[in-house]
């Protein structure tokens, strides 16, 4: 079974999902893996495709052109199987902030999970009205993989100091 990610911009439109996935579904491969999104009018997609060699072979020049008749920039990339080493035994955890919206924030949060060894598997961000504030607020949600051994306390205390340094509210919760 071969591998093929594809990424996919371009605008939103009903009947969008439906069109891309019939496409792979009749070259003979199907979505092992996917994330799609509406931001704000753009569809973004990426997603991990299986399919037999042959199939997978001619699916970048496929979508390429099918691409093109979407409205979609599509970029389809071959992957190997992983050779990275197998990741330390770890504990699923769901990350939550909350703060006036401000440069920064996702960069200053990883970096706490990035020094604590905690691997971010999905992260999603929102900036979303505020009621009653009338400002925007920014709202981070995150699943992340804490490794066994890194003391939960001490990484929501670093969360904590980070939250409270930029007027951001952290909550980190079993997954």
């Amino acid at each position: 079974m071969a591998q093929i990610i594809i990424t996919a911009v371009g605008p939103d439109r009903p009947g969008l999902v439906a069109e891309l996935t019939r496409h792979v579904h009749e070259a003979g491969a199907s979505l092992a893996d996917s994330r799609m999104v509406n931001l704000r009018g753009h569809f973004a997609l990426l997603a991990l495709v299986e399919g037999a060699d042959d199939a997978i072979a001619g699916l970048p020049k496929l979508l390429a052109a099918k691409g093109e008749a979407m409205g979609l920039r599509l970029d389809a990339q071959g992957v190997e199987a992983s050779k990275a080493p197998r990741a330390a035994a770890s504990v699923p955890y769901r990350l939550k902030t909350y703060s006036m919206d401000q440069p920064g924030i996702v960069a200053r949060v990883t970096g706490v999970l990035e020094k604590h060894g905690v691997n971010v598997e999905e992260l999603e961000t929102r900036l979303e009205s505020a009621p009653f504030a009338g400002t925007p607020l920014f709202t981070l949600e995150a699943i992340v993989s804490v490794p066994k051994g890194v003391g939960i306390r001490v990484l929501r205390d670093d969360l904590t100091a980070l939250g409270d340094s930029i007027g951001c509210d952290v909550d980190l919760d079993p997954a």
